[in-house]
């Protein structure tokens, strides 16, 4: 038995599936969220439902490279799947949110976060990945309370389920994932702080002469930032109330979306190379675009390093290649021209 993957219009045309949708309105968001109601399994990389009659529906539910999806449909993983299905651990009435099992900040804020505005329940058992930090569980919490939603949360490990009775809401496109998180700046506070964000808790893409930058950047009053210690909350108001931002381009950047208008973006970025480097060359500068930011790319010589546990995580061959896995230095001189460009 093969999948059979539906477009939206036959969704909208045949009662058969029509019947499985509900179509809802967000608070004070224009945008129209379909929640599939059903009897679905899904693995927790991906998060693409499969029904009981082997339905998929791919332009609802695909999100980030879409070649993954190319797999669901080969002979090797039908048959695997439906030797398997059986054995699938089950849940029942669950609204599957989900998150980054790789507990990837940006695909948690912009792929998955904003789904969590079309809970039409005041009473529900969200999914999660098991990976989900606290930060990112805290959060979904603040919204829920704020919007009288009584909230549980069910972790789920790495592998295939089975949801009985359960909602998915479709994977919003970007643009509009974008303007519904920054819909929660509603405060426009005055744009003043300045900020440079340090990566150096982080594995790679460190500046390696940070202090050189920072003796710099301290001369003209900027505020030095490690976001590990923030709650997202405080990373909202951190991003919301500044004027210009400093970082090298990193996961931290996908707070971008909380910015006003005509906030000032410089992004540290290392000397991409390869077409599959794409995913991360202009995912920063398409926030900006969308938000009307001032954005500027700012790119960096590259520095070899060897990170074990990075490299167990990484496909060997781009973790060597790729200048995207290796630190950074930048030159302080064009960082200045920048600055004094757009001061």
């Amino acid at each position: 038995m093969k999948l059979t993957d539906h477009n939206n219009l036959e969704i909208k045309k045949l009662d058969n599936l029509s019947s499985r949708f509900q179509s809802i309105k967000g608070n004070n968001i224009d945008f129209t969220c379909n929640i599939l109601n059903d009897n679905f399994y899904l693995d927790t990389h991906n998060y693409y439902p499969i029904t009981d009659e082997m339905f998929t529906f791919s332009e609802l539910f695909m999100w980030g490279d879409t070649l993954k999806y190319d797999n669901f449909y080969k002979k090797d993983f039908i048959n695997n799947f439906n030797l398997n299905k059986k054995n699938f651990k089950s849940f029942s009435d669950i609204f599957v949110l989900g998150s980054s099992a790789q507990d990837n900040y940006y695909r948690n804020i912009i792929s998955f976060l904003p789904r969590i505005f079309y809970i039409n329940k005041k009473k529900i058992n969200i999914a999660l990945h098991r990976n989900t930090p606290n930060k990112f569980r805290n959060f979904i919490k603040i919204i829920c309370n704020k919007n009288q939603i009584e909230t549980k949360f069910i972790f789920l490990d790495d592998g295939f389920y089975k949801f009985k009775n359960s909602q998915i809401p479709q994977f919003l496109d970007q643009n509009n994932s974008i303007k519904i998180l920054n819909n929660l700046v509603s405060n426009k506070k005055s744009k003043k702080k300045k900020i440079y964000i340090s990566r150096q808790n982080c594995n790679y893409r460190n500046l390696v002469n940070e202090n050189d930058v920072l003796s710099y950047l301290s001369e003209l009053n900027f505020q030095i930032v490690d976001l590990h210690n923030l709650s997202i909350p405080e990373q909202i108001d951190l991003f919301s109330s500044a004027e210009i931002i400093i970082s090298p381009t990193g996961s931290g950047l996908v707070n971008t979306v909380f910015c006003q208008k005509g906030t000032k973006i410089i992004e540290i970025t290392p000397k991409y190379k390869h077409k599959y480097e794409d995913i991360f060359k202009n995912r920063y500068s398409s926030i900006a675009k969308i938000l009307n930011l001032d954005y500027f790319n700012l790119e960096a010589d590259s520095i070899n390093i060897d990170n074990p546990g990075s490299r167990k995580t990484i496909i060997p061959k781009i973790y060597d290649e790729s200048n995207y896995f290796k630190n950074l230095i930048v030159k302080v001189k064009k960082l200045k021209s920048i600055l004094n460009f757009n001061n």
